[in-house]
């Protein structure tokens, strides 16, 4: 997907802010939540060999690995109990996307958008087509100049349950210095085929994941409600989307994001302090209905994907004018705004959530950002 290089808060920072018509060129630097030492070694990138029934999650900057002990599952799994794939078939599945990610990436135009469609649906195809879209402001990323595709990780394939999409959680390190992907690949018809990343995120330093069941059983996927989890995903999501929001709100969630949550809030303060003399600033996040995603560890908490689409408006005050960066012209052909300028985002993020039994406050585990639409008059 052609992200910024940048991640998280550093790409709100440049990709939002606008200058104030001030002469002043106040333009705040960005904060990121990730550094080039934050990253990963390729001993904590072990991934399981084809036909291998463990899987070993990389983490950022720590590894946490996965046992494959038939006596290590839950109750819940039984003789009965079994993947809706095999692992042989997964890990040529994610072969199979991630080679049309990487061919995504290195085409343009028409073939990009071909491509595009062979490998991603949903939040992730808008992601990657915005993405696509301000490659002239944010450059081309390093990943399409590999020569193939990084090698999928299979952590989770989806018990067979007799309900769609089927589910297969992948993880991907680049190189030795990149923080781990982790992509959510779903089949809206179970065939092989048919399998899109439908979401992805950079896992975020000092995360990892915990056991999931073992591949051959499958995982379980929480459908609807709540389950026996502490809350259900999307209120999750929601506290979640609330506590971003701008300006800040007093109860916020109590929620442990790795400086996630603190990096955004910072370059909302940096971004409202920069034009507050010409407009001000607020911000909504709202979770996308569709999309979410919860597969259930071995031990009975969660992992939860979703989208929030984050909406930051900056409302121009009279007699003021405002001159929006390259990445909102990529958008908008207006270098003079008068009235208001709105950025949208998508916010890709993964969680970890308990169950009604455990204690550990829900964590942001991954996060992926992207300016995906702009406009203003």
């Amino acid at each position: 997907m052609k992200l910024s290089r940048q991640t998280a808060a550093a790409v709100l920072a440049s990709a939002l802010v606008l200058t104030a018509c001030t002469g002043d060129g106040a333009d705040p630097e960005g904060t990121s939540t990730t550094s080039p030492s934050g990253t990963t070694t390729e001993d904590h990138a072990a991934t399981a060999g084809p036909g291998d029934d463990s899987a070993t999650t990389s983490a950022g900057p720590s590894a946490g690995g996965t046992t494959d002990d038939a006596g290590s599952t839950t109750a819940m799994t039984t003789d009965a109990a079994r993947a809706a794939m095999s692992v042989q078939e997964a890990e040529t599945v994610a072969t199979t996307v991630l080679e049309a990610r990487l061919k995504a990436l290195q085409s343009n135009k028409k073939k990009a958008r071909e491509a595009r469609r062979d490998a991603f649906s949903g939040a992730a195809r808008t992601v990657a087509a915005a993405a696509d879209k301000t490659e002239s402001v944010f450059g081309r990323p390093a990943e399409a100049k590999d020569d193939q595709a990084a090698t999928p990780n299979v952590l989770a394939i989806s018990r067979a349950d007799g309900e769609l999409p089927v589910v297969l959680l992948v993880q991907t390190v680049r190189r030795a210095d990149a923080a781990p992907v982790l992509h959510v690949m779903t089949s809206p018809t179970g065939k092989a085929e048919d399998f899109r990343i439908s979401w992805e995120a950079t896992m975020l330093p000092g995360t990892e994941l915990p056991v999931f069941d073992r591949r051959s059983v499958g995982s379980p996927v929480l459908r609807k409600g709540a389950g026996d989890l502490q809350a259900s995903p999307r209120k999750t999501l929601d506290r979640l989307a609330d506590s971003l929001t701008w300006p800040r709100q007093d109860d916020l969630a109590d929620f442990r994001t790795n400086g996630y949550g603190p990096a955004v809030r910072r370059a909302n303060n940096s971004q409202a302090a920069a034009v507050e003399r010409q407009a001000t600033m607020r911000e909504r996040n709202s979770v996308r209905k569709d999309g979410t995603i919860t597969l259930l560890f071995e031990d009975g908490s969660a992992f939860i994907t979703g989208t929030i689409r984050r909406d930051t408006t900056f409302d121009v005050k009279d007699n003021s004018i405002l001159n929006p960066p390259d990445s909102f012209r990529v958008f908008v052909d207006d270098d003079e705004l008068t009235d208001e300028a709105v950025l949208r985002t998508s916010v890709m993020v993964g969680m970890r959530v308990p169950d009604e039994d455990q204690s550990f406050k829900p964590e942001v585990i991954a996060v992926t950002e992207q300016l995906v639409d702009a406009w203003g008059s």
